[in-house]
């Protein structure tokens, strides 16, 4: 998509100038990534994202949105979500005679290392 005003030496326009910057700064996305995508050259890019009128004024990325929390539940609304408590975290480590030694979280590294010596034995 070559945005482009006709006219004397046809430029491209500041927003699309400003489009180009944005996609070249988001996370995952690279200037010629954008530069193939919209075929114009990286140079180009490089030169608009070091110009400070093509610079987003961050209003649409860094944004607040307000929200409302309540316990009412609207009638038709769906139910609440009903949550699981899992099990801790459990980590089975077998030794080298085939004894196994099963932890959960929160146990001591130290009492670990002392037990599973023990066992090795």
């Amino acid at each position: 998509m070559n945005a482009r005003q006709r006219g004397r030496g046809s430029k491209y326009t500041d927003d699309f100038k400003r489009q180009l910057v944005a996609e070249s700064l988001a996370d995952g996305v690279s200037v010629p990534i954008v530069s193939k995508r919209h075929g114009v050259p990286t140079n180009r890019i490089y030169s608009w994202r070091c110009d400070a009128r093509f610079q987003s004024d961050g209003s649409a990325i860094n944004a607040f949105t307000s929200v409302e929390v309540s316990d009412v539940v609207a009638a038709g609304a769906p139910a609440q979500p009903s949550y699981t408590t899992l099990p801790a975290p459990r980590v089975e480590i077998t030794l080298e005679n085939g004894r196994r030694l099963s932890v959960s979280d929160g146990v001591d590294a130290e009492f670990v290392l002392e037990l599973a010596r023990g066992l090795a034995a």
